[in-house]
């Protein structure tokens, strides 16, 4: 088995064993299986049943998909090209990338010998549709942001197992910021019904699917170690404390993301397992800066300034997390950590909000995680002592995503996100560009800092540059990043082997005893 390498204009090759340089909690453990096929562990039998939180429509579609029981599944039935495991970006089905002199143009060259779970060999091209889909804004909804500087027109298959991936304008992020985010390869040509069926070359196979969830077999020809388990059940169980009720009860072995609470008063009979900093998701309040009263900066300010950060964590939290300053990607490669730490001021805030004349607000809330709503009746509390009152329109949780419209939309808003790189998080969240710009901040001179920066094919100076965007994004960003959570699980004492990509647990290494 060869270590896939990366290609960066300016930059070193880099073999797999570079890219997993450095460990983040269980993020060194994820690397293990990959860098070498030896076969240490052998597959055992059993069945696992993993409760996560589902939504009011499921589906293997995967451009449209946006339920967390749909990205568990997927990451299980099919393969990335890349994928970000905390700060390292690590090569799976692309076993290697270059980058011409430019970064206009990617050459991907694909492993050989990887079969779909129905026999047909994985080609070039269907790495083609798979990507060109992903990037059509149409099509795909969720994911079209990552690729939104993808030549779709222009994807060349020059052989069976090497694509040629023109852009049209310089990415040097191209990889860590499109492709390590989300590049799932499914077979060339799939549509309509036959998305359900889940043709993938992942290490899981779709064995069956009703109402209360799916269940996946071991895929005993995956090209990479295989997996533990016999068979995985993913059951939908939206509520975090229904999740844990039934861990308790003995009708799941696995709960994914338990609440801080309940992780905290586990007694012995359960085993809490925490993501740490590489696998952990930030809370923020939202503000859209193109719109009132959010599009006067000194608004922003006093919203900021009024938070109570720490009684955030302490409270909603219970102590399991940590304070945020504003920015995405605390922890991680590239963080600009010499950014001060915003402390409250209420006195300021109120200033500021007088001179505004503003005194009323409406923070739109969901419980997408534990704990969110707790944290926007807290918010309540605290601007009432900077005089501004916040009114909450609590909404369902299943259904927050799928009103795209309504989610770019909202002036103000919390919401709860996967802590990710800088680099890749304001690639997708920010700019005229990022797909999922909630605050609306672009054009301008921001648009000019975050398209230079992408462009600097030089390692050096493109740090550079993303701590000058960080920056700008503390001082006139609309993002309140109060407090970074850990991903929280729970399980049945004997449940090992959990990893994570993007806090997103991977069943391939799952065991139970």
């Amino acid at each position: 088995m060869s270590d896939g390498t990366l290609t960066r204009p300016g930059a070193p090759v880099l073999g797999r064993r570079a890219l997993l340089r450095g460990s983040l909690g269980l993020a060194a453990a994820a690397a293990l299986p990959l860098t070498a096929c030896s076969g240490d562990e052998e597959a055992t039998d059993g069945r696992l049943r993993m409760g996560v939180a589902g939504a009011a429509l499921e589906t293997l579609n995967v451009p449209v998909a946006s339920a967390i029981s749909d990205y568990v599944t997927m990451f299980a039935l099919f393969d990335p090209l890349v994928v970000l495991r905390g700060e390292d970006v690590v090569m799976r089905l692309a076993e290697e990338i270059e980058a011409n002199d430019d970064a206009t143009e990617y050459t991907v060259r694909i492993r050989e010998g990887v079969e779909f779970h129905d026999g047909r060999p994985l080609t070039a091209e269907d790495v083609r549709y798979s990507l060109a889909l992903l990037a059509d804004p149409e099509e795909s909804p969720n994911y079209a942001q990552f690729y939104a500087d993808l030549d779709r027109d222009g994807l060349e298959v020059l052989d069976p197992l090497t694509l040629r991936v023109p852009l049209m304008r310089p990415r040097a992020d191209f990889v860590e910021a499109g492709l390590a985010t989300f590049s799932l390869v499914f077979p060339d040509g799939t549509t309509g019904e036959a998305w359900e069926e889940g043709i993938g070359s992942g290490p899981y196979r779709l064995a069956s699917t009703d109402s209360g969830g799916r269940v996946l077999e071991r895929n005993d020809a995956y090209w990479d170690e295989p997996a533990v388990l016999d068979e995985v059940e993913i059951v939908s169980i939206n509520d975090a404390e229904t999740r844990m009720n039934a861990l308790r009860g003995g009708q799941i072995d696995y709960a994914h993301a338990v609440s801080p609470a309940n992780a905290a008063a586990a007694d012995d009979s359960i085993e809490i397992v925490r993501g740490g900093t590489s696998d952990s998701g930030f809370l923020a309040l939202h503000m859209n800066t193109t719109l009132e009263p959010f599009d006067d900066p000194d608004v922003r300010l006093a919203v900021k300034l009024l938070v109570d950060r720490q009684a955030m964590v302490d409270t909603v939290l219970h102590g399991q997390g940590t304070v945020g300053n504003d920015l995405v990607g605390q922890g991680l490669a590239d963080f600009a950590d010499d950014v001060p730490q915003r402390e409250r001021d209420v006195e300021q805030a109120r200033e500021l909000l007088e001179s505004a004349g503003v005194s009323e607000v409406t923070l739109r809330v969901a419980e997408l995680v534990p704990g969110m709503t707790a944290a926007a009746e807290l918010l309540v509390e605290q601007a009432a002592e900077a005089g501004l009152t916040v009114r909450l329109d609590e909404v369902a949780a299943d259904t927050y995503f799928a009103d795209m419209e309504t989610l770019m939309s909202t002036p103000f808003q919390s919401l709860y996100w996967a802590n990710r790189p800088a680099a890749t998080h304001v690639a997708g969240f920010t700019g005229e560009r990022g797909g999922f710009n909630v605050t609306g901040l672009s054009g301008g001179e921001y648009d000019e800092m975050l398209d230079a920066m992408q462009a600097t094919v030089d390692d050096d100076e493109r740090r550079e540059a993303l701590a000058a965007i960080q920056h700008y994004l503390w001082e006139q960003g609309g993002d309140v990043v109060w407090g970074f959570a850990e991903q929280l699980d729970a399980t049945v004492p004997g449940v090992s082997g959990i990893e994570y990509t993007q806090a997103l647990p991977r069943l391939d290494r799952l065991s139970m005893s």
